[in-house]
């Protein structure tokens, strides 16, 4: 009896974290589509057919992002400050300003040309202090886990209720780190705090699955209604949607047959930090060279500019993984980690 649960437990464990990282997949994916799309038809001055797409995932993408990140924050703030720091601070500071600075290369000339020198390195100081482009995601992540830490022994409730608060008073003060952190940090706190529940919620799917084809049906249904007639702007109504989205996303995920689109998802998802920090590079040669060459209309163009991203991402990266070289690009080096303070200390004889 002792072997079947425990070999039931880690089944369910293998479940669980096939269902985050196909989640993950998703998001990074949106992500990257969300970005193309926005410039190419920026560029082409029209939309195309992946801009209702981009608008019907728009309530529940970044939600879904961060809602992920918060499922296992309670074990890293449990952890003592050292570790903690390292782990999710430092760790997520290091790769901010490595993929900042080497972003704020390629874009030097245009940035030299719009503001000057003197402007180009005020602009990449203040980087350091307001999130840098795309990048925004990396640079608010250890700031909510650290905002989580510091605030873990105020009860649930009152945290939730400042987080609903300050989005809907503070999320457009024309401060980045302000706005950006406003918008999306109660997201955080439903991942973390609702861990067990979204955990059971797929294990449920995953036993109901006519059921949860139904409820994904009526949710679609009503998500899309929402965007089209657009209240999903309104700050209470945005927390609901980003809410039942991720729940939607869980239901998905945990259904989803695991061959096909599922090990697409997989793939990415297992690789969601190499792709959300190179797509910019594969993504802006795409979006030049594929007009010029082709004239397939804002659509088409969008999509294959969203796939040339998220492939050439995941192609530098399997590059330097596989070569070893250039590694410290995805993998953080030792001397970018802290001191282990604790390895020091020789006890007294």
């Amino acid at each position: 009896m002792v072997t079947m649960s425990i070999n039931a437990k880690e089944r369910s464990a293998r479940k669980r974290v096939e269902w985050v990282d196909l989640a993950k997949g998703l998001t990074i994916l949106l992500v990257v589509i969300m970005h193309a799309t926005g410039h190419v038809e920026m560029g082409m001055g029209e939309d195309g057919w992946m801009h209702p797409i981009i608008a019907f995932a728009a309530p529940f993408r970044m939600p879904v992002f961060f809602a992920v990140s918060g499922l296992f924050a309670a074990k890293a703030i449990s952890k003592d400050w050292d570790t903690f720091l390292n782990g999710k601070f430092v760790h997520f500071a290091y790769f901010y300003l490595l993929w900042m600075t080497i972003q704020f290369i390629f874009k030097t000339p245009f940035f030299i040309q719009d503001f000057g020198i003197e402007g180009t390195l005020f602009y990449w100081l203040a980087s350091f202090v307001q999130p840098f482009g795309l990048l925004w995601f990396i640079y608010l992540l250890p700031v909510y886990f650290v905002v989580l830490r510091l605030t873990k022994s105020v009860p649930m409730l009152a945290q939730f209720a400042v987080a609903i608060a300050v989005k809907i008073y503070a999320a457009q003060t024309g401060i980045g780190v302000v706005d950006f952190f406003s918008k999306y940090y109660v997201f955080f706190l439903i991942g973390h705090f609702g861990r067990d529940i979204w955990f059971q919620l797929a294990e449920t799917a995953q036993q109901n699955k006519l059921s949860a084809i139904l409820g994904l049906v009526v949710w679609a249904a009503a998500n899309g209604a929402i965007v089209y007639f657009g209240y999903d702007d309104v700050a209470l109504v945005s927390v609901v949607m980003g809410a039942v989205g991720f729940m939607a996303v869980i239901d998905f995920m945990a259904i989803l047959p695991k061959r096909g689109l599922a090990q697409v998802l997989r793939f990415c998802g297992e690789r969601s930090l190499p792709i959300y920090l190179g797509f910019f590079l594969p993504m802006g040669i795409a979006r030049l060279v594929i007009p010029k060459l082709f004239d397939f209309g804002p659509g088409l163009t969008a999509f294959l500019v969203s796939m040339a991203a998220i492939v050439g991402a995941i192609v530098m990266y399997e590059i330097v993984m596989r070569l070893k070289v250039g590694t410290f690009l995805y993998v953080r080096p030792r001397w970018a980690k802290l001191p282990d303070r604790k390895a020091a200390i020789v006890p007294a004889e």
